[in-house]
């Protein structure tokens, strides 16, 4: 079957890659089908020694958020006035959580660190002219940002910066035995800055729906909050120096962090035949309308997953999801780690045959469980990621706790652990990235587009 499967793509592709004026074949998808398999198997789960993300013997635990304090519905208020020993009290609570729950403590430096930010946030409350809830908070944010987690967050705002990509897409490019060259000819002899052009030119589709490469940067956005719609721009320019003597300078696109909250946390329908599955979460709600839609279209030549949306929720709905697609359990690349004991459950490394093609759309939202969804989904064959590199956000999980006096939000994981195999494949605030980039916002219409090309 999944012969005859390459045989039909491969015949499409052909068709569709002398469509056009370039003169240089495109790959077809078969070429592209076998070399993500291969990046994909060769990915193996996560071994090593995890000492250096282990706890220190903590010998009593004086903090339990169920007795002390529970989350309660009132409101943060930045102008809220706070007397110096209510925010003494809200940093002590804070400096506890770490402390006490928190079981990447040691590994963002421990006591010396942690003290030293918490003495400093403290300064900082007691010199402001007028104490207010707002203070509080941006001290917070600005001392703890050491904390490399994309779960924390302080009343929905990062501490930390993400890793976001800007395309650069004036300009097509294909790429050949030679290097690269545009779709008319003109080859690539350098660009500025930049010596290994395979790290720099991404897999992309044209807005044609043509596979191509663009030069794709990921730079560290400060300052996003969850759900974040703002636009970033990028400054850095490409030069590309042509064999010909030519120079053409590029300039970046704009990001915009991409989200669409749907009326049901699971969508479904079928666009030219082709099954899309939309979610925004992992969890049970829409959960059996997911499962019946996946099982009753399975053994379409191709499905669409689209999770440019998905915050996360629950590990075992998203396994649930592949299941149903599949039939069979799946395995991740990455362990879960108990930092207090150091203990894992090792899993089999098995790659499962899939004689179908399921594209997933990604996107920076995507995060979480969902990233946990595509490291499974990187053992299961013929599956293609499409849009950006996802959140980063996954190390750790998100327990969500509240300062009694100022009420701010805190999420921060807890003694568990998420770790993968390496940084080229899963870095905290960078994520994890898709086979084929796009701006996550044009996605679906170019999976969509790349699909009628084949038919």
């Amino acid at each position: 079957m999944l012969k005859k499967i390459f045989v039909w793509i491969l015949a499409a592709m052909l068709a569709f890659s002398n469509v056009g004026c370039t003169s240089v074949p495109q790959p077809t998808m078969e070429e592209v089908l076998a070399e993500v398999n291969a990046e994909h198997a060769a990915v193996e789960q996560t071994e090593g020694d995890f000492s250096q993300y282990l706890r220190k013997p903590v010998q009593k635990i004086q903090f339990d958020k169920n007795e002390n304090f529970t989350v309660t519905d009132e409101a943060f208020d930045p102008t809220k006035q706070l007397t110096i020993e209510q925010a003494k009290g809200d940093i002590d609570y804070f400096f506890n959580i770490f402390h006490d729950t928190y079981g990447l403590y040691d590994y963002f430096g421990g006591d010396e660190v942690f003290t030293k930010a918490k003495q400093a946030v403290i300064e900082e409350c007691e010199s402001a002219q007028t104490l207010t809830c707002e203070v509080l908070e941006q001290s917070l944010i600005d001392h703890f940002s050491f904390v490399k987690d994309g779960h924390f967050s302080i009343n929905q705002k990062y501490v930390s910066g993400r890793m976001c990509p800007f395309f650069y897409r004036e300009v097509s490019f294909v790429k050949t035995e030679e290097g690269y060259q545009t779709t008319d000819g003109k080859k690539v002899e350098s660009i500025e800055g930049y010596e290994n052009l395979d790290e720099l030119m991404k897999r992309s589709i044209s807005p044609e729906g043509k596979l191509v490469y663009y030069p794709v940067l990921l730079k560290e956005m400060e300052g996003i909050s969850a759900l974040d719609d703002s636009t970033y721009s990028c400054e850095e320019k490409l030069t590309v120096h042509y064999q010909d003597g030519e120079t053409q300078t590029l300039e970046a696109e704009p990001f915009t962090w991409y989200w669409e909250e749907f009326s049901q946390n699971v969508q479904t329908e079928k666009v030219n035949g082709t099954p899309i599955l939309r979610m925004n979460f992992f969890d049970q709600t829409g959960a059996q309308e997911r499962s019946d839609f996946i099982k009753e279209n399975r053994e379409e030549p191709i499905m669409i997953m689209d999770m440019r949306s998905n915050g996360g929720g629950y590990w075992l709905e998203a396994r649930n999801t592949i299941i149903d697609y599949t039939g069979k359990n799946v395995t991740t690349n990455a362990v879960e780690l108990d930092a207090w004991t150091g203990t894992y459950t090792p899993q089999q490394d098995v790659f499962l045959e899939n004689n179908n093609l399921l594209i997933v759309l990604t996107g920076k939202q995507s995060a979480s469980s969902a990233e946990q969804f595509l490291d499974a989904l990187h053992n299961v064959e013929n599956v293609l990621i499409i849009g950006e590199n996802t959140n980063g956000c996954i190390i750790s999980s998100g327990g969500q706790h509240q300062l009694p006096n100022s009420k701010a939000q805190v999420i921060l994981g807890s003694r568990y652990i998420h770790l993968f195999p390496s940084k080229e494949y899963f870095e905290e605030l960078k994520g994890m990235e898709p086979d084929i980039w796009v701006p996550a916002g044009e996605a679906e219409e170019l999976a969509v587009k790349l699909i009628e090309n084949l038919k």
